[in-house]
């Protein structure tokens, strides 16, 4: 039967996650999930998956039965929602049997003893039943990441007698670190499940893939459902358009006075001068192939793609967390040993502000004073009246809310920790300002004084790199923006020669 959600919102401090949808997912059918990042769509599987609750009034409706809520993955389990994520759930060291049978049960003895041969049996029962040809006996470290993939998706579901069990399966991400053209087998794997009267949910960034093997598709913008029906209606370019964000719901706040930041710490902000102050040279990584560009002091840098791009690892390599391969990257004038940590970017004049404030951004156990001034500790030492007045500065600068040093950092909105988080590195006074993601998940007011920091900082000199899901913060923000496919430079945007624009970047991104 058709899998029904209605009225589902979701509220986290300062955001509306989802804003009352309603979605039908019918049986037999591959259902595509669209949205841009912060779009709803990663809530929306948490919430069918158990993970998170929705407001009061939603409703769920699995094999005919309604549900206020899944109250945990266990209950979503036992209702037959089966999901398989970006990261299969299998341990490289383990076989592919093991593996199969941490996820579904090892076969014993009623004295406890397993029984390996009836494993293995069972593991290339499964495997046939899904056309996998694999060995059982293969670790899970010697196959593809697309076997992976297809192994999670059989382990989840089980061999044709055990369908009967499954209601809906999950795509969450499934296809995204795998290259394109093994991705295809994948999903022809997919396309089964469909084909036995199952409805899969598939959340995916992959334009292509969906126009190749789903049916329908719904696309979430800022929590709403901006369309939903058949694929065969509609084409790339309007589901792009239906992706993007209002035209006004990006805006900049009037200049902040950054400078006084640097002030505070008795610095003063970075000079002008001709050339670059950031040149990446043929750089390659584990997903970055021969990427090489320049930043000007003063210039706002955007690089945006999705998730197989290459993206995710640059800011991290820039910020001296990431490792890379080859080339080289050159700051103002230095080349940076591939050995370089985080601490010795910072020093050299690369500052990162990561995108997951909750592990990497902040110390929420921590007062929000000892977070502003960790990586800043040797400029106060034995200094703590100028310490107090450089954080107060800050907090005012960046309007810091409520305006409690002293508070623990956990207790403070999204939005707050991160403009504290932004005035953190700041306080660095750096030469180059990577941002990954420097918005996402923080509420309008706080954008606007994350905008006009950025900006702010720009005009004092400071090359700035944002990476970003978002087209419009790129459209607004940038003078120049980069798009990375399969992790090579696809393509160059220019606001001098009018080709950047939201629509631009957005097609570059997902088509």
């Amino acid at each position: 039967m058709p899998i029904h959600v209605k009225n589902v919102s979701v509220e986290f401090p300062g955001i509306r996650a989802l804003k009352g949808i309603e979605l039908e997912f019918q049986d037999g059918r591959m259902h595509a999930v669209l949205g841009a990042n912060g779009s709803g769509k990663s809530t929306l599987v948490k919430v069918m998956t158990g993970i998170y609750k929705p407001q009061p009034g939603a409703e769920i409706v699995i094999n005919g039965q309604s549900f206020a809520e899944i109250r945990d993955p266990n209950m979503a389990k036992r209702l037959g929602i089966r999901v398989v994520h970006q990261e299969a759930p299998l341990i490289g060291s383990l076989s592919i049997a093991e593996s199969i049978a941490v996820l579904r049960g090892y076969p014993t003895t009623r004295f406890g003893r397993v029984l390996w041969k009836e494993l293995r049996c069972y593991s290339r029962e499964l495997l046939k039943f899904w056309d996998i040809d694999l060995d059982v006996d293969l670790l899970v470290s010697q196959i593809s990441s697309s076997e992976r993939s297809m192994v999670a998706m059989a382990t989840a579901i089980g061999k044709e007698e055990e369908l009967f069990e499954t209601k809906a399966l999950i795509l969450d991400e499934a296809d995204a670190s795998i290259p394109e053209e093994e991705a295809r087998r994948f999903l022809s794997k997919a396309r089964k499940v469909a084909d036995m009267g199952i409805p899969v949910i598939m959340v995916t960034h992959r334009l292509k893939s969906v126009m190749e093997t789903c049916d329908d598709t719904s696309i979430l913008n800022d929590g709403n459902v901006a369309f939903t029906g058949p694929l065969a209606d509609i084409d790339q370019d309007f589901i792009v358009s239906k992706m993007l964000k209002s035209e006004h719901s990006v805006s900049i706040d009037d200049a902040i006075g950054v400078d006084n930041l640097w002030r505070s710490v008795g610095a003063a902000p970075p000079e002008n001068a001709e050339g670059a102050i950031l040149e990446v040279k043929n750089l390659r990584s584990s997903r970055l192939r021969d990427i090489s560009f320049s930043l000007s002091r003063g210039e706002v840098l955007g690089i945006a793609g999705i998730t197989d791009s290459g993206v995710g690892e640059l800011p991290y390599i820039l910020g001296g967390s990431g490792k890379w391969t080859g080339g080289e990257v050159i700051l103002d004038g230095e080349s940076l040993k591939h050995s370089i940590t985080p601490k010795q970017a910072i020093r050299k004049g690369i500052s990162l502000v990561p995108s997951d404030r909750f592990r990497q951004g902040g110390v929420m156990t921590r007062t929000m004073r000892e977070n502003m001034l960790l990586p800043n500790e040797d400029k106060f030492f034995l200094k703590s009246k100028k310490a107090y007045q450089a954080v107060e500065a800050a907090m005012q600068i960046l309007d810091v809310r409520p305006a409690y040093a002293d508070q623990q950092f956990g207790k403070f909105s999204g939005g707050n920790q991160q403009k504290a988080i932004v005035a953190k590195w700041l306080f660095t006074c750096p030469k180059v300002l990577v941002l990954d993601d420097p918005t996402y998940g923080v509420d309008p007011a706080a954008r606007m004084k994350i905008f006009a920091a950025i900006q702010d900082s720009a005009k004092n000199h400071v090359g700035i790199v944002v990476f970003s899901t978002e087209p419009e913060q790129l459209a607004t923000l940038c003078d120049r923006v980069i798009v990375l496919q399969k992790g090579v430079i696809a393509h160059e945007l220019k606001r001098e020669d009018g080709t950047l624009n939201r629509e631009s970047i957005a097609r570059w991104c997902y088509t």
